[in-house]
């Protein structure tokens, strides 16, 4: 790694993304707004290029695939998550996959006890949620919801298993946070203070999982 990717890069990546991240959540109110699905996908591809020039192989791979379906399922997500939650899902489910690829083939790390309460966790949230999931605008959701929760349930895990530091296992239990957020805002109890918490532990989450800090 050269010294621009050591030092320049991460401070103009750190303005990009921190810049747009923080842009789109103050105005969250106004949207959707001419252009506001770019601003809330750019934190992701930035990481998503950050990862393309500082990987190889099969990892850079997979992380910029997973960040690309990230960024995907951030333009769809602007459009509402009650209207559009379930094709969101989808986009974000193949980067939750390609995550587990990513993780799972790493060796173990010093965190990878943390992984194995998490299956309980998410069975008692399915458990609490699923009643609310059977009968909403977009359909009968337990399922898709389930398999998703599986998969980024899983996804955590990898992270807690094969993560060398603390920042990436913060960033993957941000991650189920945020989604955990939204299905709550979205299904049981919304409020006006739900997407800006949404938003902003999902940026947290990206920060921690894929950019610099996440290197060391």
């Amino acid at each position: 790694m050269n010294t621009l990717t050591r030092t320049s890069a991460p401070a103009g990546l750190a303005l990009i993304f921190w810049g747009c991240a923080l842009a789109y959540t103050l105005t969250e109110s106004l949207r959707p707004y001419p252009a506001s699905d770019l601003l809330k996908s750019i934190p992701a591809l930035s990481l998503a290029l950050f990862s393309y020039l500082t990987l190889q192989g099969r990892e850079r791979a997979l992380l910029v695939m997973a960040l690309c379906f990230a960024a995907f399922g951030d333009t769809i997500l602007d459009r509402g998550h009650d209207s559009h939650l379930l094709p969101g899902l989808m986009a974000f489910g193949v980067t939750q996959s390609a995550l587990i690829l990513l993780f799972w083939r790493r060796p173990k790390g010093p965190y990878a006890h943390l992984a194995w309460g998490l299956p309980i966790g998410t069975l008692v949230f399915l458990y609490l949620i699923t009643p609310f999931l059977a009968d909403t605008p977009q359909g009968d959701l337990r399922a898709a919801i389930a398999l998703y929760s599986g998969l980024l349930t899983f996804m955590v895990m990898g992270c807690c298993w094969s993560a060398q530091h603390w920042r990436p296992v913060v960033g993957a239990f941000l991650f189920l946070i945020s989604d955990s957020l939204i299905a709550i805002d979205t299904f049981i109890w919304p409020s006006a203070a739900g997407l800006p918490a949404i938003f902003l532990t999902y940026f947290a989450a990206l920060w921690l999982l894929f950019g610099p800090p996440a290197r060391g």
